[in-house]
């Protein structure tokens, strides 16, 4: 039975199968009929109890571990859940006015200020906190700098005026001598801060065509490959906080479990993987099965978009199927309005 044909039966099957989900996020223990009985606000027999929740668990709401057991939630019962529950909680959120002043305090810092996010949203939810940008609208060139390595290496910084910072290093046929990266920094700090990086992809080869310089092999490099450079919105970011938050879940202590999320979690493969399925038309959440990767099929994604002038992007949580949703569901909203007010 779809989700949506349960909303219009009878408010047992609403009441009955909210009891059971927030019953089992709480306990992480099959919920009995007389568990039900006791956390519902109306008074059903323990018979009709079991008759719903054997018709929850035909539909595939519920399932049953063992036959004698209680009962625990399907993914189609989390989806039902967070689709019909109420998140608001303003006591809730009350609870953070002293993280989002400490936000705000690193606001002209975006790379601080987005993995304090990462740290803090983890925190609180006490689940693995990531938060990735997607795209950056007006990213002005504030500062740049090549710094000398060695082996014919030579390191391109960029600052951004809303506070990015990249840095690229670039693997060269020949040593350049220290005068000559000194001479081309202070050409390129003349010739491109104050533009947005996507002027100076277009326009940098007419702005560096008059310079007796121009021909160095490291001014050509930096043009041949201006749009991989100096660019952010094409090296999508990605800010996350330790994995170890994990073990505190029950789900995760069991190291076979663990390990199978581990490599889901790696920085490359998460911003990917969120980037792939997490578009515009997509659902902020996902929900054990809906995330079409078995590494995360026993784990809930829940997201919250942010977008501001300088840039857009998400901030999420990944954690199992029993989490708390209420509480997760504020802790992103609220953080998502501390970054756009922010940034």
């Amino acid at each position: 039975m779809s989700i949506q044909k349960y909303k219009k039966l009878d408010k047992r099957f609403s009441i009955i199968l909210t009891a059971i989900v927030e019953g089992y996020i709480n306990t992480c223990s099959p919920i009995s009929s007389k568990f039900v009985q006791n956390n519902i606000s109306i008074s059903i027999s323990s018979a009709t109890i079991r008759n719903v929740m054997s018709s929850l668990e035909k539909d595939g709401f519920l399932k049953q571990i063992h036959k004698s057991g209680g009962r625990i939630p399907t993914d189609l019962a989390y989806r039902f859940y967070i689709n019909t529950i109420n998140t608001a909680s303003s006591s809730f959120v009350g609870k953070l006015a002293n993280l989002e002043d400490e936000l705000k305090t690193i606001s002209s810092n975006v790379d601080e200020l987005l993995n304090a996010t990462a740290l803090m949203v983890s925190r609180l939810s006490n689940m693995f906190g990531v938060v990735t940008i997607t795209d950056y609208h007006n990213s002005i060139l504030k500062d740049i700098e090549l710094v000398e390595l060695n082996d014919c290496r030579v390191m391109l910084v960029l600052a951004t005026e809303n506070g990015l910072v990249k840095s690229i290093v670039l693997d060269l046929d020949i040593k350049i001598a220290t005068k000559y990266i000194d001479s081309i920094t202070y050409l390129l700090k003349d010739r491109l801060t104050g533009l947005s990086l996507n002027d100076i992809q277009n326009t940098i080869t007419d702005r560096l065509n008059d310079t007796l310089i121009f021909n160095h092999e490291l001014v050509q490099i930096l043009i041949n490959e201006r749009f991989s450079y100096f660019s952010i919105s094409n090296n999508k970011l990605i800010y996350t906080s330790p994995i170890n938050v994990l073990l505190d879940q029950p789900e995760f202590q069991n190291i076979t479990n663990l390990q199978q999320i581990l490599p889901a979690l790696e920085k490359t493969y998460l911003n990917g993987y969120l980037n792939n399925h997490f578009d515009t038309s997509s659902d902020y959440d996902l929900i054990g099965r809906e995330n079409k990767d078995k590494m995360f099929k026993d784990c809930a994604i829940l997201t919250s978009k942010f977008q501001t002038n300088a840039m857009s992007g998400r901030i999420g949580i990944i954690g199992p199927k029993r989490l708390n949703y209420i509480n997760v569901k504020n802790i992103l909203n609220t953080f998502k309005k501390v970054v756009q007010d922010a940034i």
